[in-house]
């Protein structure tokens, strides 16, 4: 590999920093490892030259080498960059490619949205059946205790903040399904902690049901949440508790994992 030729544009550039960007660039998911002799090769550089930039990285963490193979590998701090950048871009853009083939895969209605105070607010929808008795869009904002996604974003709170924020919600009733009561909401939020998903049968509109699952960031916090929905005409209890639920949970966790998620050891 050699080095782009230096235009009037690049009159600034670091020479040094761009030969350390030029070692990390050659490892790929094909070659995630590379001994010193390769690295040589692919920069056409000096063995001393070469040496001085593997110890820096290796010194900053960007890189690290294996104790009995010798060979370099991206180290933590390489990690820790491609989140940081992750994390600056919007999570719809992420997200919105697993939503397209979710929606498609059970052919009903996917929406992602996130919490605001005692409202989820949609932030993406792809409408794949007309939605019975409401109607959704992009920016439409609901009470989070009525929809499946506003109760797994609910459930995610830490127990002070989530009590906090229903001291003062009037828990509206949307229908006669609607969990209205502070206790008991609190006691379906518990089950929710625990499961990992939420299940709403007619609690927004009569004759809806859905399914929602979290999505979490690197730092393990709830950041959004997923979840598809349909008239009782195509989704019965049965395919909604053993179609719907497990695909929108395998989809909000791949989506986590794109962000930098990992699970807690146990």
């Amino acid at each position: 590999m050699k080095l782009i030729e230096p235009t009037t544009k690049s009159r600034y550039t670091i020479e040094a920093l761009a030969r350390g960007l030029e070692v990390l660039s050659l490892f790929t998911a094909a070659r995630p490892a590379l001994s010193f002799n390769e690295i040589v090769e692919q920069l056409g550089l000096a063995k001393s030259t070469v040496f001085r930039i593997l110890a820096t990285l290796e010194q900053l963490g960007y890189l690290q080498q294996d104790v009995d193979t010798r060979r370099y590998r991206p180290g933590l701090q390489v990690f820790q960059l491609g989140f940081a950048a992750l994390a600056g871009l919007e999570i719809q853009q992420l997200a919105h490619p697993y939503l397209e083939r979710l929606a498609q895969q059970l052919n009903e209605t996917v929406s992602m949205a996130v919490l605001e105070d005692l409202d989820i607010i949609y932030i993406d929808r792809i409408r794949n059946r007309a939605i019975v008795g409401i109607v959704l869009g992009v920016g439409s904002r609901l009470p989070a205790h009525s929809a499946s996604p506003g109760k797994v974003l609910l459930a995610a709170l830490p127990e002070p903040e989530l009590l906090s924020r229903l001291a003062r919600a009037e828990l509206t009733r949307l229908t006669e399904h609607t969990l209205a009561d502070r206790a008991a909401l609190l006691a379906e939020l518990a089950a929710i902690r625990q499961q990992g998903y939420a299940l709403s049968d007619q609690e927004l509109a009569i004759g809806l049901r859905g399914a929602a699952a979290p999505i979490y960031d690197r730092c393990r916090q709830a950041v959004a949440a997923i979840n598809v929905s349909g008239p009782i005409s195509s989704i019965s209890a049965e395919r909604l508790q053993h179609e719907l639920r497990p695909a929108v949970v395998a989809t909000a966790a791949q989506i986590s994992r794109t962000l930098g998620y990992t699970p807690e050891e146990t």
